[in-house]
C-alpha cells in the first residue's frame, strides 16, 4: 500500500521539486496540501491534482488517511510542526536546515523517537551519484588519507521584502542567511564524507545587501581525523559556482557543478573524468529512501540525528563568527 502524504508548505521548493518527486514515486500518493494563502493553495492543488486542501497544518495532521508529511515551511515553524506531527503519529520529512538551533533539533528527535515514527531531513545532495562515487573512492583508499575537503557555492539572490522567500534572510525566521540556507547543504556533505568536526572558525558579513543576515560566509573546519575543511558561500553574487573538492595524500577529486555529475579524478599521477548524472528530479531518491525507511521501519539515510549534527556545526560557526553577523 502506498505511503499517503500531506505536504505542509507549498512554496518554491515543494512546487519545483519535492511535490513532483512524491507524485512520481510508485510507493507514494499525495493526499493533501497545506498553505495559508488559499488562492496559492488552490493553484498548487490544481496543478498537481491534490484532492484535499487545508489552510492550517493542524487539519493535515488530523486527517486519519495521511501516513507521512513533508514539511517545507520557514525554519522557525519546523519544530512546532514536527512535534505536532509526532503527536499525531505521522512520519516526517522536514526541509533543511532542520531547525534554528540544536535544542530545537533535539526536541524533534526525542518526540519522533517516543512516537515511534521516521524522521528524515531533506539534504538531497547526499543522494547525488557523484557524491556516492566520492564516498566509494574515499572509503576504498584511492585518495589515501584525507587532507582537506572544500566547497564554494553562491546564489545570485537579491532579496527584497516583497519576495516570498525573504524569510530566508530574516534570522528569527530562517535561522541565519547564506550560511544557514545554502551552506548547510555543503556542511552536511562534509560531515558525511569527512566525519565529525572538532573545531570551526567562521567569518560572516553583510555586503551590498539591505538585510541584516549574512550574505557572505567563510568557514575553516578542523575534523577529528585531522583533515581540514573550507566553505565559502554567498548570496547576491554575479556568478553561482557549485564547486566541491576532496584532497588526499594520493590524489584529488573535483566536481563543478556538483549537480552536473562530472567528477575529475586525479589519482596516482593520472587524470580521468567520470560522469555520474543525477536523477532528473534531484529529490526523487530522497523520497524513495524515505518511503523505504517507513516501510522497513529503519532510519532514513539522512536521519534527524544527521540533521542535528549539521545544525551543531552551524551553531558553532555562528557563535564565533567575526566580524559583524
Amino acid at each position: 500500500m502506498p505511503i499517503r502524504w500531506g505536504i505542509i508548505g507549498c512554496g518554491d521548493v515543494a512546487r519545483r521539486r519535492v511535490a513532483q518527486a512524491i507524485f512520481d514515486d510508485p510507493e507514494s500518493a499525495c493526499l493533501a496540501a497545506c498553505r495559508r494563502d488559499a488562492s496559492k493553495l488552490a493553484r498548487f492543488c490544481a496543478d498537481f491534482s491534490v484532492p484535499r486542501a487545508y489552510t492550517h497544518h493542524e487539519a493535515v495532521l488530523a486527517d486519519r488517511d495521511i501516513d507521512a508529511v513533508y514539511i517545507a515551511t520557514p525554519v522557525s515553524a519546523h519544530c512546532e510542526q514536527v512535534l505536532a506531527a509526532a503527536a499525531a503519529g505521522k512520519h516526517v520529512l522536514v526541509e533543511k536546515p532542520m531547525g534554528r538551533s540544536v535544542a530545537e533539533c533535539d526536541r524533534m528527535i526525542e518526540a519522533c523517537h517516543r512516537a515511534g515514527i521516521c524522521l528524515g531531513v531533506a539534504y538531497y545532495r547526499r543522494f547525488y551519484p557523484v557524491v556516492e562515487r566520492m564516498q566509494q573512492l574515499l572509503q576504498e583508499g584511492h585518495l589515501g588519507d584525507l587532507l582537506a575537503i572544500g566547497a564554494v557555492t553562491a546564489n545570485p539572490f537579491q532579496m527584497s521584502p516583497q519576495d516570498d522567500g525573504y524569510w530566508r534572510v530574516l534570522p528569527d525566521i530562517g535561522g541565519g542567511g547564506a550560511l544557514m540556507d545554502i551552506g548547510s547543504h555543503r556542511l552536511n556533505l562534509f560531515l558525511h564524507l569527512a566525519g565529525r568536526v572538532r573545531a570551526v572558525k567562521a567569518c560572516c558579513d553583510t555586503v551590498a545587501a539591505t538585510y541584516h543576515a549574512e550574505n557572505i560566509a567563510s568557514l575553516i573546519l578542523h575534523f577529528e581525523s585531522g583533515a581540514h575543511g573550507s566553505l565559502q558561500c554567498f548570496f547576491g553574487s554575479a556568478f553561482d559556482p557549485d564547486e566541491f573538492t576532496l584532497t588526499g595524500t594520493r590524489g584529488r577529486l573535483r566536481s563543478a557543478p556538483l549537480n552536473g555529475g562530472q567528477l575529475v579524478c586525479e589519482l596516482d599521477g593520472t587524470q580521468r573524468i567520470e560522469t555520474h548524472p543525477p536523477a532528473d528530479n534531484f529529490n526523487t531518491p530522497l523520497i524513495a529512501d524515505f518511503v523505504d525507511a517507513v516501510n522497513k521501519n529503519r532510519n532514513p539515510r539522512v536521519s534527524g540525528k544527521e540533521g542535528r549534527d549539521t545544525n551543531a556545526v552551524l551553531a558553532n560557526a555562528y557563535s564565533n563568527a567575526q566580524p559583524g553577523t
